[in-house]
């Protein structure tokens, strides 16, 4: 198995340097890129960060956006890895709006050699996932959530695909806290040596380099599918790539 340590934009290997911290998302928010846009690195306290990045030609933000509005059905959902998603289901999403619904998985993570993960993918409002940092600039839509153990009421971590309109299309900054622990039941609060305990047994690298691996590929078979799907779906073909004449 292979091990993807934290690459920076340029290529080369990042040693420590640019841990962005779940407090810290709104970095994203920034012009340019951040040290760190591909491979997983720790955090420390058993806290993991992994980023993918996926060039997407042809696609634009609002297609990701009505993407996760329209996926439903099991066989819907292999068209976005047909190796590695297994299920799926919704909870509460009504209309194509998936803001405060939650997406019932089933998958594997970088092949059927690891574990099925059942997975409950909560989505959340951006303003709030940001701690109040949004932006209004046209053609950014960050996609959040938390991730989720979909029989237990734990989520163990923070997402978001970060996604904005280029010349060619789109780019998605995709980023995982894994280790953000919080109980879904109500009556049931954690403690910090709890928590520690629970990342220290569920927060390994092989999750993180399996998650990194899925998400690199998954996002790849997306902006393969996604710009035919959206148009025959919705029948706008506005957008014509700059390279395309």
């Amino acid at each position: 198995m292979s091990s993807i340590r934290a690459i920076q934009k340029n290529g080369d290997e990042c040693k420590g340097e640019g841990n962005m911290q779940y407090s810290e998302a709104a970095q994203l928010f920034k012009n340019g890129y951040l040290p760190i846009e591909s491979g997983y690195q720790d955090l420390g306290d058993g806290k993991k960060l992994v980023a993918a990045y996926t060039r997407m030609p042809g696609c634009r933000a609002k297609m990701v956006d009505w993407w996760f509005g329209w996926v439903t059905t099991t066989e819907q959902y292999k068209l976005w890895h047909p190796r590695d998603h297994l299920f799926s289901d919704w909870e509460g999403r009504e209309d194509g709006d998936y803001v405060g619904a939650a997406h019932l998985v089933h998958e594997y993570l970088a092949g059927d050699d690891g574990p099925i993960y059942k997975l409950r993918i909560s989505f959340t409002d951006a303003h709030e996932f940001f701690g109040g940092t949004t932006s209004n600039v046209e053609g950014i839509i960050p996609v959040c959530a938390n991730i989720g153990d979909l029989e237990k009421p734990v989520d163990f971590g923070k997402m978001t695909h970060f996604v904005r309109d280029t010349d060619y299309g789109c780019e998605m900054r995709s980023r995982f806290w894994l280790g953000e622990i919080e109980s879904r039941d109500p009556a049931v609060e954690f403690g910090e040596e709890e928590k520690r305990e629970m990342r220290q047994k569920g927060v390994t690298d092989e999750l993180a380099w399996r998650l990194h691996q899925h998400a690199t590929e998954e996002m790849g078979y997306l902006s393969e599918i996604l710009p035919v799907l959206y148009r025959h779906a919705t029948g706008d073909d506005a957008f014509v790539p700059a390279s395309v004449s």
